[in-house]
């Protein structure tokens, strides 16, 4: 077996972009993913949102292979926040590139106030937790790793000072009654190339012309075939084993076989739902502040649908246009809007009536809807026409009340909106109503929607007291000399915009410090053996 200086576990931005950095200076770094790497030619493309269309296609058998060969988490998650758990399965990446392989590709920083004490008033058990809440690096550190990740991913930016030339029909409309209605409306910064021709079918799943920059194509790739790293994919770490406040080995399931795999530094990067998780499984690792899996923050996201009667949607993306009006609103934090790619595929729909149909109903449901499945994809492809998707990110307060923890072999998820919470999301939604005066908009409300979890962040948060933090401002664990998180597990709040840019901007931050701290130790050992 080779001897590796860093292994990364998970190949999401976090865990992508590090281990480039790493790679990069010169360590040999070893990239362990879950999932399955569309590198291997074997790889069974599954593009579009056929995954959820199988089952109606009498294939639900294969719908843990299915969700694999399109990029998506295939195992099941259970919530227990309302008196009946549910289990479903997460929306988030899984396979090369993580979450990125199929995200919206929007890459936006946080704001400065982001990095600050904010305003949300967190509470455990009536105890504010503000000493929590501010960020151990400030935007002005993070300034020159943003610039960086924006360079790694090729983001597009626009100015916003002009009006863009490159707006859809429908999004010129919805832009130039902002405008009128006094709001700031700027085009979204994004990392894709040929969007008229790819960026039709992006946004959730697998790009088939690769064609969107995300961390399997800008850092993955890049670190395997041109600085020498490694890539094991079908390989799910079971546990974490350590001694001396040291991590010294894993136990993985590499393709069936169980393996054991060691270096000096490890970088976990699961994401912020498995990564607590697999801290947890290990006799619960780096926990001494009680507080890994707590904190579970994924935005309070809701959907508006704007009626334009004369225009057609086109099908290529309307991901185009954002507002940050209210992201600071006289000291209080709510979050941004954007307009929101395609309209999902007719089976997707389909899916979310049938999760709330009673379970004794849902054989007879399932059976009458595929006979009329044809008949009714053309009325939902003609309601759609004129119809363009608009969607709110209202940062959530951190509450260690709402968490992720391991039980019965299966991740469980507890998420509840508590009152002030729900003040706050009525206001946004007041507010957004009157940013679209003038244009015919629905409101569908997805907020309490614990599935929308693809923005899963908080659960090993970083800050400078072992006490109230899992993580140093370095993202190395209190308890442990070298083992490192580098996913979204670390932020202590959720912005109010995309997390990934911020995600990818701090690995790069991370990374360079690691780098630095093994290469100190190397030379050092070398003097040593000199002397």
């Amino acid at each position: 077996m080779n001897k590796f200086d860093v292994i990364v576990v998970g190949t999401g931005m976090g865990g992508s972009t590090a281990g480039y950095t790493l790679a990069k200076s010169g360590l040999r770094v070893l990239f362990l993913e879950k999932g399955k790497s569309r590198f291997n030619s074997d790889f069974d493309f599954i593009k579009g949102h056929e995954a959820e269309s199988y089952y109606y296609k009498n294939k639900k058998s294969q719908l843990d292979d299915v969700m694999r060969s399109s990029g998506r988490y295939s195992c099941v998650i259970k919530d227990n926040s309302a008196f009946f758990s549910k289990r479903f399965r997460p929306f988030i990446g899984s396979g090369d590139g993580g979450g990125s392989a199929i995200y919206g590709a929007i890459l936006q920083r946080f704001s400065p106030e982001d990095f600050e004490l904010t305003k949300l008033e967190p509470v455990d058990g009536g105890r504010p937790l503000e000493s929590q809440t501010k960020w151990p690096v400030s935007y002005n550190e993070m300034r020159p790793y943003y610039k960086e990740a924006e360079s790694l991913y090729k983001v597009h930016k626009y100015s916003k000072s002009s009006e863009p030339e490159a707006l859809s029909e429908a999004n010129k409309t919805v832009w130039d009654q902002l405008k009128k209605n006094g709001l700031n409306p700027y085009m979204l910064p994004v990392a894709t190339e040929n969007l008229d021709e790819c960026y039709n079918n992006c946004q959730g799943f697998l790009c088939a012309k690769n064609c969107k920059h995300d961390s399997s194509k800008c850092a993955l790739k890049p670190a395997i075939e041109g600085l020498g790293a490694q890539l094991f994919d079908e390989c799910e770490v079971l546990e974490l084993k350590s001694e001396n406040k040291k991590v010294t080995h894993l136990l993985c399931n590499h393709k069936g076989k169980i393996i054991s795999l060691s270096a000096e530094t490890i970088v976990l990067a699961a994401g912020a739902l498995v990564t607590p998780t697999l801290l947890l499984k290990s006799k619960n690792m780096a926990n001494s502040s009680g507080l890994v899996g707590k904190n579970l923050m994924r935005h309070y996201i809701d959907v508006y649908q704007i009626s334009l009667k004369a225009h057609k949607i086109p099908s290529f993306s309307q991901k185009q246009i954002g507002f940050n009006d209210f992201y600071n609103e006289c000291g209080e934090k709510l979050g941004s809007v954007q307009s929101f790619g395609v309209h999902p595929p007719f089976e997707v729909i389909l899916d979310e009536l049938l999760s709330k149909t009673p379970l004794l109903l849902k054989g007879v449901v399932s059976f009458a809807l595929r006979l009329m499945l044809p008949m009714l994809r053309g009325v939902y492809k003609n309601y759609i026409d004129n119809k363009l998707l608009i969607v709110s990110l209202l940062e959530d307060a951190p509450n260690i009340n709402n968490c992720v923890t391991y039980k019965g072999g299966e991740i469980n998820i507890k998420y509840r909106i508590f009152k002030k919470e729900k003040q706050r999301i009525n206001k946004f939604r007041k507010k957004i109503k009157k940013a679209f005066s003038g244009l015919n908009v629905t409101l569908f409300k997805q907020v309490s929607e614990n599935k929308r979890i693809a923005h899963a962040c908080g659960t090993c948060r970083f800050g400078a007291d072992p006490k109230s933090s899992v993580l140093d401002k370095n993202n190395k664990c209190h308890d442990l000399d070298n083992l490192y998180i580098v996913d979204s597990s670390f932020f202590p709040t959720s912005g109010g915009t995309n997390p990934s840019l911020t995600i990818a901007a701090n690995a790069i931050r991370v990374g360079e410090f690691i780098a630095k701290k093994i290469n100190i130790h190397d030379n050092y050992n070398k003097r040593e053996a000199e002397i």
